[in-house]
């Protein structure tokens, strides 16, 4: 047969003393970066730049309180009514107690204050508690002419639609029933009066 036309070529042989050429190093890939990880130097040292300053902080934060502290100052309901109870009779009306409140107001503001009502609350030893509103102006002499312990506290009227110029005190008494014995008032816990005024709160009358 004839010979391959194309004959492959042979390898040299090695020659001794030579070295063999070595295959070029394939380049190697660098690591890819972490993106979740943070070092922890650089996430502490992080804080001083994203924090405020703590000095003006507490300064702004002292400014903001005396701010509201004003405010709250010059918001607060003004007084209209100071005033006490300065005198309380009672007189036994079969089994009932009729009592006569007198107290004493001064009106502190530079207007009127218009009385819309007068109402009362006894509290008795065993924490039983009874309301009752004053009796009518109109009523009062006849009261203390039935019941002449009554008159001991007897002054001017204390009474739905009463008038109270600025600037003036005034002493008027009120009279009140309440469905308990003369024995059992005079053991009472508490009598409260209170005075309701028009447009204003209402002032609040307290005798142990």
């Amino acid at each position: 047969m004839p010979e391959n036309p194309n004959p492959e070529p042979k390898s040299k042989p090695p020659v001794e003393g030579v070295p063999e050429q070595s295959k070029p190093a394939q380049p190697t890939a660098a690591p890819a970066p972490e993106y979740a990880h943070v070092p922890m130097s650089e996430e502490f040292d992080k804080a001083k730049w994203t924090l405020p300053p703590i000095v003006p902080v507490l300064i702004a934060a002292g400014v903001i309180a005396v701010i509201v502290a004003a405010v709250s100052f010059t918001n607060r309901p003004k007084p209209v009514l100071s005033g006490a109870i300065t005198k309380v009779v009672s007189a036994d009306q079969e089994g009932n107690a009729m009592v006569a409140v007198q107290v004493k107001l001064d009106n502190v503001t530079e207007q009127q204050l218009w009385i819309r009502n007068v109402d009362s609350e006894l509290e008795t030893a065993d924490g039983k508690k009874y309301q009752d509103h004053a009796a009518a102006a109109s009523d009062l002499d006849r009261y203390f002419q039935a019941f002449p312990t009554l008159a001991e506290a007897k002054s001017d009227p204390l009474h739905e639609e009463l008038k109270i110029p600025p600037k003036t005190a005034y002493t008027g008494v009120s009279i009140f029933s309440y469905p308990v014995d003369q024995k059992t008032f005079d053991q009472r816990k508490s009598l409260t009066l209170r005075i309701q005024v028009y447009d204003r709160p209402t002032i609040v009358l307290k005798q142990p």
